[in-house]
């Protein structure tokens, strides 16, 4: 077993950083970006970088052989593109900046080079691979529900990444609208602005301006988890 903290703060793109910082050829690999809001990156399987996200949301597109995509939002610390081995890179992968974006763009093989010599453990990798085993594990959960649940599931989740206001309220991140909440789960934007529209008649959701609000988390919970 290996603590969960320890490969937080060793995997953090702060320490990171400070590894990457001690080989002498820093400069010469290492670049440090910046998107503004709405700018999209295509990769490739032939991508040669990889990306470390130090502030900003993206939005991660894959498309799989069978032209089916999957989407989910990345943000401090985990990694956008990060394939343990050269076979997992997909064959297309778009990065959207949902808010601005600054991160690392790093040459792959000077990474692997560094994590050999500074990363015995492999901290980075196993940290990386827990946060891909649960976002897999919750798109199987979503695969196996029906369009409403799905989309209650999505909301319950985006509360991870939005501002508590009271003891059953949340805002949502000023990001979120019909279009990206439909992509998360997996329904169409015209089912998605009906459902949300009942959910504003049982006072649990507000989207009449920027930020949604959820006023009664527990209702949602509710809703999501009744004997179907």
């Amino acid at each position: 077993m290996y603590p969960k903290n320890i490969m937080e703060v060793f995997a953090s793109p702060k320490n990171l950083v400070k590894l990457l910082k001690r080989d002498l050829q820093f400069n010469q690999f290492c670049m440090e970006e910046h998107l503004k809001k709405g700018d999209t990156l295509v990769l490739d399987s032939k991508n040669e970088f990889f990306y470390m996200l130090e502030s900003g949301y993206l939005k991660e597109t894959y498309t799989d052989i069978l032209n089916i995509q999957f989407h989910l939002i990345v943000k401090p610390p985990h990694f956008p593109i990060f394939a343990t081995t050269e076979e997992e890179m997909p064959e297309s992968v778009s990065l959207n900046a949902l808010t601005d974006v600054r991160w690392w763009k790093i040459d792959f093989q000077f990474f692997k080079k560094v994590l050999y010599s500074e990363d015995p453990r492999s901290y980075v990798v196993l940290h990386n691979l827990l946060f891909v085993k649960s976002r897999l594990y919750e798109l199987v959960v979503k695969d196996r529900m029906e369009a409403a649940d799905r989309i209650y599931y999505t909301l319950l989740q985006l509360l991870d990444i939005s501002l508590v206001t009271g003891r059953n309220r949340a805002e949502f991140p000023r990001f979120l609208d019909y279009t990206l909440l439909a992509e998360l789960a997996s329904t169409s934007r015209s089912y998605t602005v009906t459902l949300l529209g009942e959910l504003r008649d049982k006072g649990i959701l507000v989207t009449n301006k920027k930020p949604w609000k959820l006023e009664n988390i527990a209702a949602l919970q509710a809703l999501l988890f009744k004997e179907k």
